[in-house]
């Protein structure tokens, strides 16, 4: 019975401290100073398009990921004279060892000060967010619900749980980082699973592809669920895309949003993607499904205000798509 009741309690232990570990004191305004230019990898720098118009886009891009997933989508943006943002979130880009040094609370607050810097200046402003960027968009617009509110969302692949249950249905995506909380203390950069990484030739990325660092990982999936409870707050239109298979992100992470956002506009795009080389997460870049989502964001912005400007090769395009 002793042995037994020492078993329980030992595994209670390292369960509670494998999920949640030892509290960190952070300071979201470390890290906040842009990397050294020679130090952002090819193609991760950030960007800003000035346009001419009453609109403006801030695209924040996922975890280990850079802009160049959204710079595609930005440019057409920006094509119909819109402003167009996207920064650079602190430890992204550059390397490994300066992802490790940073955890959720710096990306969210590098977001945080450039939509309070440039909501004012425009009367429409749309948050996109691509995984932990749509997390982080979800998260603003809870936080200024009440003053400086988006416009709308459109959240692409965003995460509520990385691991745990989710509508009824246990979301584990790797078992090795079940343990962050712990792992984090003893382990190195882990090496990703082959199956976890997409292929540059179907889905090109200026990304850590090679391996994971454990203490901003775990800063990541602690952080992403706190949002959940505040879901019911979000009352502005809001557009999810997804795909079914997607390896990184379950999609049983967007049914969850839809459910419990009180937008009063919905909008769900889901795809199935037939291949198996990529991770079939990151979207925009995805050689065979990128076209669509760029189309299902403009049907979701023409659908929620009809006077919304596009430049006439996306109007063409629109149009051709739409018979």
């Amino acid at each position: 019975m002793t042995v037994f009741v020492f078993t329980i309690l030992f595994v209670s232990i390292v369960y509670y401290f494998g999920w949640y570990s030892l509290p960190e004191k952070i300071d979201p305004n470390d890290f906040q100073e842009p990397p050294p230019q020679n130090e952002v990898l090819k193609g991760a720098q950030p960007f800003f398009f000035q346009g001419h118009t009453d609109t403006a886009f801030l695209l924040i891009h996922g975890y280990e990921s850079s802009p160049f997933t959204l710079k595609s989508l930005g440019e057409q943006l920006h094509a119909s004279g819109h402003s167009v943002m996207a920064p650079l979130l602190p430890g992204h880009g550059t390397s490994l060892s300066r992802l490790a040094e940073t955890r959720y609370e710096h990306w969210y607050e590098c977001v945080r000060r450039v939509y309070v810097r440039e909501r004012s200046k425009y009367r429409h402003f749309f948050v996109v967010g691509f995984s932990l960027g749509g997390n982080l968009s979800l998260r603003l617009a809870v936080q200024y619900r009440m003053d400086l509110s988006p416009s709308a969302l459109i959240l692409i692949s965003a995460p509520v749980v990385l691991n745990g249950f989710l509508n009824g249905t246990l979301v584990v995506r790797d078992w090795r980082l079940v343990f962050t909380g712990i792992a984090r203390f003893f382990l190195g950069p882990v090496t990703k699973r082959r199956d976890l990484v997409s292929s540059d030739i179907i889905n090109p990325t200026v990304a850590y592809n090679e391996a994971y660092v454990i203490p901003p990982l775990h800063s990541f999936r602690t952080n992403v669920v706190k949002v959940k409870k505040f879901l019911k707050y979000i009352t502005i239109p809001t557009c999810l895309i997804h795909a079914s298979n997607d390896k990184t992100i379950d999609i049983e992470n967007m049914y969850y949003i839809l459910r419990k956002i009180n937008a009063t506009e919905k909008h769900a795009f889901v795809f199935k993607i037939n291949e198996d080389i990529s991770t079939r997460h990151e979207l925009l870049t995805h050689e065979r499904i990128r076209d669509k989502v760029v189309h299902y964001i403009f049907s979701f912005l023409k659908d929620h205000d009809d006077q919304f400007h596009f430049s006439s090769q996306i109007i063409s395009r629109y149009k051709k798509d739409r018979r």
